[in-house]
């Protein structure tokens, strides 16, 4: 008999050990790595959904002593060596602060604050309402996470499993590797729908199991 699955939350870890550094995402790992020594105060990383843009822009505020902002904070003034605007709306949406950020990006500077502006990819520099926010936003350094590769996506079904309390086997993360599209979003769906089918039946990630799960939803 089947027993529906409880919606339960889980936190996601953002610590440096539950980062895995690839050649997908190591060029903005070394960027990030090199601040204070930037061409700008100012970076823009921009990423596919579910790249890891917030884990590193974490990570980062905890190693240099900064901290992290939502888009509606953008008027803060908060003194600290680094902040970290995330999930920042595309360039030119009526949702973006775009006054705010202007300011932002002027008053860190002015400042001495490095800034590091999280977007997905897609995000460009665009068409912003206000002309100088877009000269601003042209001028800035800009690193992007390219999509997951072979390691990258053994990693994230790994964190992504334990993150929600489920030690996968490594040959069902193998299994999965070669199956899956390289696709961060794709990655994460298919993660919530096996822990979901798992829960629901009580049954355990083997590869049987999960190759009946991928070929229901086929």
């Amino acid at each position: 008999m089947k027993q529906p699955a409880l919606p339960l939350a889980y936190r996601s870890a953002t610590g440096f050990e539950n980062f895995a550094m690839t050649p997908a995402n190591e060029l903005a790992v070394s960027y990030l790595d090199r601040w204070p020594d930037w061409p700008s105060h100012m970076l823009l990383l921009a990423g596919p959904p579910g790249s890891g843009k917030s884990h590193l822009g974490a990570m980062f505020a905890a190693r240099t002593g900064g901290r992290v902002l939502r888009p509606g904070q953008m008027h803060s003034r908060l003194k600290a060596p680094t902040l970290v605007v995330d999930a920042l709306p595309p360039f030119g949406d009526p949702g973006l602060d775009e006054e705010g950020l202007f300011h932002l990006i002027n008053w860190t500077r002015e400042q001495g604050i490095g800034l590091l502006l999280l977007c997905e990819s897609g995000t460009g520099p665009g068409v912003p309402a206000l002309p100088d926010l877009a000269s601003r936003l042209r001028a800035a350094p800009r690193v992007e996470i390219g999509q997951p590769d072979d390691a990258l996506v053994g990693a994230l079904l790994v964190k992504q499993f334990r993150d929600r309390g489920v030690d996968v086997p490594p040959e069902v993360v193998d299994y999965l590797i070669v199956r899956l599209p390289r696709d961060f979003a794709q990655i994460a769906a298919t993660v919530a729908r096996l822990d979901a089918a798992g829960l629901e039946q009580r049954r355990a990630l083997t590869i049987p199991f999960v190759r009946q799960v991928l070929n229901e939803v086929s």
